[in-house]
């Protein structure tokens, strides 16, 4: 009987010889399989601009599951090997980094924690910044790197605490993570908590994650994410039920210059978290969120074989009973819930789509798409509408700008879906 990494390879090679179209994507299963060849990973350590190292972490020291506290600038030792060791880093000061020197961090087989491989997190209920995390390579863990605020949103809920600006003061800010990579992770790859703020992400490369590849909670803005790979994120039990980056009720970040690669749901999913499970008021997360997905520009990515590139207001149309929401009611039946959705004046410029079953879909207002260039196996390249908005007082979906894309092997006419009540809300320029 052949392995099911042989399976699936010689899947892979059958369906190619059939000429496989964009939606009928296989599952992702393996490292092995050969969907990111021809990507150059990045060498295991870069010179990252970091302060003269202040303490040097001698590997040889350390023992199994040890949480190591970063004090100052801390470089590990040459050579360092923690590979099956579950060790942990947190960095918890301002002014502070972690140099890996290309060590490879990964969990040891009787360790079944979920905890992260490298936390940010202040030790008090106040703001740390100027922190670099570099050359860090992680296999396995809950996540490779959390960012956080020191006590959970529904701690902060409770206490009154709900002013965005309030609680981004609070948060985590000016973080560098340079040449960082995940695979394999029981949930994200990389988490970006709530509110935290001008988190700078370069040369990063999340494969294989759990859940989401890179998750931007709500209420973070001014991020930046560039120079990155992502690929083969989201599947559980090889079912695609995530995307590679969630940018939830998060605004003005820029996401320029990355590759997506086969993830699950899909590369960049732009949204509002409908106040999920309102009524636990033990989840950790539980904080009405306020703010659009707005403000935020993708611009020069590539995306290959994705079920959707860019989806803008991506849980408009999608049935939410089971997330038991608390706020935002549409329309509700018994046995469907649809929420208002918020994703505005985001800009998808001069990106790459090629074998995508949906390139761009709108279901959020002010969208801009332009000068991006969609392959002819992409089957639909854009699709602006919803039938739930248009159904409800909140209408049909507003100000979507569609300028100078490139369709190969298709007309505008064709690559462009629009739903006749948005229409005269769409002005369409194409060459």
């Amino acid at each position: 009987m052949l392995s099911p990494n042989k399976l699936l390879l010689t899947a892979t090679l059958i369906s190619s010889a059939l000429g496989l179209i964009a939606c009928e994507r296989l599952t992702f299963a393996s490292n092995d399989v050969g969907l990111d060849e021809g990507i150059a990973k990045p060498p295991l350590v870069i010179d990252a601009k970091l302060p003269k190292a202040t303490t040097a972490i001698d590997c040889a020291q350390l023992t199994p599951k040890q949480i190591v506290k970063v004090k100052g600038h801390s470089v590990l030792s040459a050579s360092c090997d923690l590979t099956a060791k579950s060790i942990r880093f947190e960095l918890n000061d301002s002014h502070s980094s972690l140099d890996c020197q290309g060590a490879l961090l990964s969990t040891r087989a009787d360790d079944a924690s979920t905890a992260s491989a490298i936390m940010i997190k202040p030790k008090t209920d106040s703001a740390i910044e100027d922190i670099t995390v570099a050359n860090c390579h992680v296999d396995g863990y809950g996540h490779a790197l959390h960012i956080r605020q020191y006590s959970q949103p529904n701690q902060r809920y409770a206490r009154g605490l709900i002013d965005p600006a309030a609680n981004r003061a609070l948060a985590p800010s000016d973080i560098r993570v340079i040449n960082v990579s995940s695979q394999n992770s029981i949930n994200s790859g990389i988490f970006v908590g709530d509110h935290v703020h001008g988190v700078s992400f370069d040369k990063i490369r999340i494969q294989n994650a759990g859940t989401v590849g890179l998750y931007l909670e709500f209420g973070s803005r001014d991020n930046v994410i560039q120079n990155s790979v992502f690929v083969g994120n989201g599947f559980r039990t090889f079912k695609p039920n995530r995307e590679a980056i969630a940018v939830d009720s998060s605004s003005n970040n820029r996401i320029e210059n990355n590759q997506f690669i086969h993830n699950g749901a899909g590369s960049i999913l732009l949204y509002r978290n409908c106040f999920e499970h309102a009524d636990d008021q033990a989840r950790g997360n539980h904080f009405k969120r306020t703010e659009s997905s707005r403000d935020n520009m993708i611009r020069g990515n590539t995306f290959n074989d994705e079920p959707v590139g860019v989806w803008v207001a991506s849980r408009q149309s999608r049935n939410l009973k089971g997330f038991e929401c608390g706020a935002y009611l549409l329309k509700q039946t018994p046995f469907a819930s649809y929420h208002l959705d918020s994703a505005k004046d985001n800009q998808i410029i001069d990106n790459r789509f090629e074998q995508v079953a949906q390139g761009i879909v709108v279901e959020g207002d002010g969208t801009l798409i332009a000068d991006n260039k969609f392959a002819a196996n992409v089957r639909l390249p854009i699709h602006v509408g919803s039938e739930i908005r248009e159904d409800s007082a909140a209408g049909a979906i507003k100000n979507t700008i569609i300028k100078n894309n490139i369709f190969t092997g298709k007309t505008a006419e064709q690559a462009i879906k629009i739903r006749e009540a948005s229409k005269t809300a769409t002005h369409i320029e194409q060459p």
